[in-house]
């Protein structure tokens, strides 16, 4: 009696084939977008009852690329996928929203970014003596990769609060110098996330006179502070400046150690005076409390403040 074709086998059996007709010649990695995209149609169509080699010949029609039979069924048995353990495996797959915004902000800041390239991590963290705003920062960036809030724990030398995570997208997108070009999308897709940028940029580094009646904006870079004027002319906030503060090589003191070091780089900033202080107030504000009680309580003393 003849033996029926085992459907199975005889699938496994093509994957081989294949593979081995591929395995002499390098094939061109499609991007990761197109990768992931493809992915989730491989196991649709699978659910349909497709074959592999119907699988793969409709992703080509779809995407225009060739997956491998092998890639198909790593993905299949769960055993491979394209985000490789990547919460945002790409920058075009990384969605606006008003905490990237406000992360990009501080990050231009006062927040680090490092490649430790003999472990393969990309780190992305913020230190500060402040804790509402280390801890709203690890908030924002457990929304962004879709996990718990990151808490923050002292640094034992420094004695402030500290956040580091690690995100190889995050890095790509806030690597430095900076791209304004490539934050841009992020940061105007709307008013919203325009004012989280920019006041996780004044958390990091704006500073309100002691009387409350100017805002400073300090940057090493003379762009950032430019885009932010930009930025802050679209809520009626005027900003005079980029003006010169400290040059390259200054000698300056750290009350924390005591120590003095000289300065690596230029520094400018940008200047917010009283006349623009009520709208600051209404559309950016600060997350850090003590900056945010002296503004209101210039703005009262002054009876500028408008209650909700």
């Amino acid at each position: 009696m003849a033996q029926v074709p085992d459907p199975e086998k005889q699938e496994g059996e093509e994957v081989k084939k294949k593979d081995n007709i591929t395995k002499t010649k390098r094939r061109k990695v499609a991007p990761i977008e197109i990768r992931i995209k493809a992915f989730h149609d491989v196991r649709k169509l699978r659910k349909r009852g497709l074959s592999y080699t119907e699988i793969r010949k409709e992703i080509h029609r779809k995407h225009g690329v060739w997956i491998s039979m092998r890639t198909i069924s790593r993905w299949l048995r769960g055993v491979s996928s394209p985000y490789n353990g990547r919460r945002i495996p790409s920058l075009e797959l990384l969605k606006p929203s008003e905490d990237l915004a406000n992360v990009i902000g501080v990050v231009l800041g006062d927040g680090f970014i490092v490649e430790r390239k003999h472990c393969y991590s990309y780190i992305i963290g913020l230190e500060g003596k402040d804790k509402e705003f280390v801890e709203d920062f690890g908030r924002r960036l457990g929304k962004i990769l879709g996990r718990e809030p990151y808490k923050p724990w002292i640094n034992a030398r420094t004695g402030r609060y500290r956040i580091e995570i690690t995100s190889r997208t995050l890095y790509e997108l806030l690597r430095k110098p900076v791209d304004l070009k490539r934050i841009r999308r992020y940061v105007e897709h709307c008013p919203k996330c325009a004012t989280a940028f920019l006041r996780g940029l004044f958390d990091s580094e704006g500073c309100i006179g002691k009387d409350g009646r100017y805002i400073k904006l300090y940057n090493t870079n003379y762009e950032v502070l430019v885009y932010a004027q930009k930025l802050l002319r679209r809520f009626g906030i005027e900003a005079t400046g980029p003006w010169p503060d400290k040059q390259k090589g200054t000698t300056m003191h750290d009350p924390r150690t005591g120590k003095q070091y000289k300065t690596k780089k230029d520094c400018y900033y940008i200047y917010i005076g009283a006349e623009s202080l009520p709208k600051f107030y209404r559309y950016v504000g600060f997350t850090i409390r003590r900056k945010q009680k002296r503004l209101e309580y210039y703005l009262r003393r002054k009876g500028l403040l408008q209650e909700d």
